[in-house]
């Protein structure tokens, strides 16, 4: 008994003088060199409200509207990436900014500079600010070989507005997915380092001292890290580094459509089954999709396996794509689930400007005839049923518009009055009805309850 007890005591000895000193002296020198080369951002923005104040004029009291201005205050982490003083950061951490300050750790103590703003791709979650001041900085550079699942890293920030921290764990995942207020993010490298809030705009590190990646959110139910942190990978910080900074241009793929979120309409207007999922709402004239057969309705459920829910989902999966990249689109059509190929293209300049593919939309063989329905009065044409008319107390006053011009319901296109009565016939408000519409020239369906 008395030599099993004597042999746990010695493992902890044998574990401790067994541990490589190599790889002891390269965590120190990691983080000595992450010391100087992350920095605490801290931002103010400037807003204003509005109050509206009673005044005493003469015994009346008479409203005086008045302009209050207070300051926002937040802050980040950030990597100097240039020994000018160029730091890469999180576009959430300076957005609209009026002041940002940059605190440095030197060998002497904390040092703060002034900085300002040079470029962002909000997309991407990406800025870039540069210290105001010509002193050379010390400085982390991007590392050229992709990282794989295992590997050791380091999470450096400034968490909670704390001090400088660096933590250490694995890559426990790549090429992960997340939704995060509206944003959108592909590719991310997943890692169980402690990243918090304050961590946001700092770098992950590998062994060899260089940008893996910036840490950009983490998956919590509280709030604080539970293991699950994500940082955007280098190769895609370096290329908005360098279109930001030297002006490199960067070709952004593009499909050409854009999308509505299924669970915002009434898949049940369809009579047919469409899962979640983005159903095209407009699609350009010669884009990619429709080369490769996409029409206006098709639901895109996913994009090279993953899955697609709106026109955020489908921006991130392109975005980060190359012009001429083949992509693999899963998509639903009455009621049947099909693939495609699609070759993407380069993204224009001037999407706005790009014309929508549909039919002529100019009113054709115009009828005398008019018809009315819930408080609506409407004319027809082979396009659809124009709206002339909505009276005041009609339940749709808050849904449609007079000029809209309906092409169709619940699925059924309409061409004719015939066409009209027969879809308003098989439809019910309390149900719920699915317009096609077309409303100043811009396409969109529109979905309406009313129990």
């Amino acid at each position: 008994m008395r030599y099993f007890i004597l042999f746990f005591l010695l493992i902890p000895q044998y574990v401790k003088s067994s541990l490589p000193e190599e790889l002891q002296e390269r965590f120190n020198s990691v983080a000595k060199s992450a010391y100087p080369a992350v920095v605490n951002i801290r931002v103010e923005q400037e807003k204003e409200a509005r109050v509206v104040e009673p005044e005493f004029f003469f015994g009346y009291v008479v409203p005086d509207e008045k302009i209050y201005k207070y300051k926002v205050r937040g802050a980040g982490s950030g990597v100097i990436v240039s020994k000018d003083g160029y730091v890469v950061t999180n576009y959430h951490v300076v957005e609209e900014s009026d002041e940002i300050k940059v605190k440095i750790k030197t060998q002497i103590g904390e040092k703060t500079y002034p900085a300002y703003y040079v470029g962002g791709d909000a997309a991407m979650d990406l800025a870039v600010i540069k210290i105001k001041s010509g002193e050379n900085f010390s400085f982390l550079p991007f590392s050229s070989s992709a990282p794989k699942t295992g590997d050791i890293v380091f999470a450096a920030g400034y968490p909670f507005g704390y001090s400088q921290t660096l933590t250490q764990g694995i890559v426990s995942g790549l090429d992960a997915s997340l939704k995060v207020e509206g944003r959108s993010y592909r590719s991310l490298i997943q890692t169980d380092a402690a990243i918090n809030q304050g961590n946001s705009g700092g770098p992950l590190i590998n062994l060899k001292g260089e940008i893996i990646g910036i840490n950009t959110a983490i998956m919590s139910p509280t709030g604080v890290f539970a293991g699950i942190g994500f940082a955007i990978p280098a190769n895609q910080v370096k290329e908005v580094f360098e279109e930001i900074v030297y002006g490199k241009k960067v070709e952004r793929a593009w499909l050409g459509v854009s999308l509505l979120p299924v669970k915002q309409l009434l898949s049940a207007g369809y009579d047919i089954y469409i899962p979640e999922g983005g159903i095209i709402n407009k699609i350009i004239k010669d884009s990619p999709a429709e080369k490769a057969g996409l029409k206006r309705g098709d639901v895109i459920i996913s994009m090279d396996g993953q899955e697609i829910k709106d026109d955020e989902d489908l921006f991130a999966a392109v975005y980060r794509k190359k012009p001429g990249e083949k992509t693999f689109i899963e998509y639903v059509r009455d009621g049947k689930k099909k693939n495609v190929s699609a070759v993407l293209g380069l993204r224009p300049q001037n999407i706005s400007s790009a014309k929508i593919s549909s039919a002529d939309t100019a009113d054709k063989t115009q009828n005398a005839a008019t018809a009315g329905w819930e408080g609506v009065s409407f004319s027809f044409s082979q396009n659809g049923a124009r709206i002339n008319d909505i009276n005041p107390k009609s339940p749709l006053k808050k849904y449609l518009k007079e000029g809209d011009l309906i092409k169709g319901i619940n699925n059924i296109k309409i061409n004719s009055e015939k066409d009209f009565k027969e879809a308003v016939s098989k439809s019910s408000l309390a149900q719920g009805i699915l317009f096609d519409i077309e409303r100043d020239g811009e396409p969109y369906y529109l979905s309406v309850q009313i129990k």
